[in-house]
């Protein structure tokens, strides 16, 4: 297998299963737990994964199959997506064509009751028309590691304020927020997460005054 990624989760790595292409995501041990902790733990968040995978493809979400959850390795096999992450994407002359879909995106995930934990545009993956034969083209999401089932609005706004500072991070020139926003706003349970964004952003720019 050929490493793909080293994160502070986990390290994720290409590799086949049954001929198919797919990626093997082997969550970290932290070496400072008592070893029986971490072991728990481990496995609970890899099959609190699992289970929002499962959930996640249940409601015709764009997300990869999973294919093997192996607690005894705390690794999970899934399918590996083609395209290429949004992080790129963006990038192109005519990225920002991505921004209104993965504002409906990100809508669509919430809908389903679950918050995503971590959605940077690292984990969505852009497919076009040619990338691979008879795959569908448009976002996809990847890694709900540090997601949760949850139809809590403070928790489904941290998810908007973390993708709307990574696109502000990384790329600026978009001018993201406006076309990100309104195409989740079109999703009839949008009005109270908007509001706790906006509460949420306030709160962020008293505490950066105070210092």
């Amino acid at each position: 297998m050929a490493l793909a990624e080293r994160g502070a989760e986990a390290v994720v790595t290409a590799c086949e299963w049954h001929g198919r292409p797919a990626v093997a995501k082997h969550r970290n041990r932290r070496s400072y737990r008592h070893p029986d902790l971490e072991t728990r733990l481990v496995v609970e968040r890899l099959r609190a994964e699992a289970r929002l995978l499962e959930r996640a493809a249940g409601a015709g979400l764009p997300v990869p199959a999973l294919y093997v959850v192996d607690p005894a390795a705390a690794t999970l096999v899934m399918a590996r997506l083609p395209g290429e992450t949004l992080e790129r994407a963006l990038r192109a002359s005519d990225g920002a064509r991505w921004l209104p879909q993965l504002g409906e995106l990100l809508a669509r995930i919430h809908a389903a009751g679950i918050v995503h934990g971590d959605p940077t545009t690292s984990n969505f993956i852009a497919a076009g028309d040619g990338d691979e034969p008879g795959a569908n083209a448009g976002l996809a999401v990847i890694d709900f590691g540090l997601g949760a089932a949850t139809d809590d609005d403070e928790q489904r706004a941290t998810d908007l304020r973390v993708m709307l500072e990574s696109l502000e991070a990384h790329h600026p020139e978009l001018a993201a927020r406006e076309p990100l926003l309104a195409a989740y706003g079109a999703w009839d349970g949008a009005a109270g997460v908007l509001e706790r964004l906006v509460a949420l952003e306030q709160r962020g720019r008293y505490n950066l005054v105070r210092g």
